[in-house]
């Protein structure tokens, strides 16, 4: 018996060619989307981190304290 390889990533690219430009955006962040869900789904801990991080941004002062004036 032969065993046959299919280079399965072609599909995507020949896809892709016939997307336009909109289209091809949408779907990728619908896989980037997918992709994290299913990270935060093996890793709770994680989703948890990020959401108190969101919660907290503008709270805090950020960038370089200003100088002291000099005495003299």
């Amino acid at each position: 018996m032969t065993k046959v390889l299919i280079d399965v990533t072609k599909g995507g690219k020949n896809s892709r060619v016939n997307m336009s430009p909109e289209e091809a955006a949408e779907l990728g962040r619908n896989a980037a989307a997918s992709r994290w869900e299913a990270y935060y789904a093996a890793h709770p801990e994680k989703l948890q981190a990020r959401q108190e991080r969101e919660a907290r941004k503008g709270t805090r002062p950020r960038g370089r304290p200003p100088k002291k004036k000099a005495r003299r």
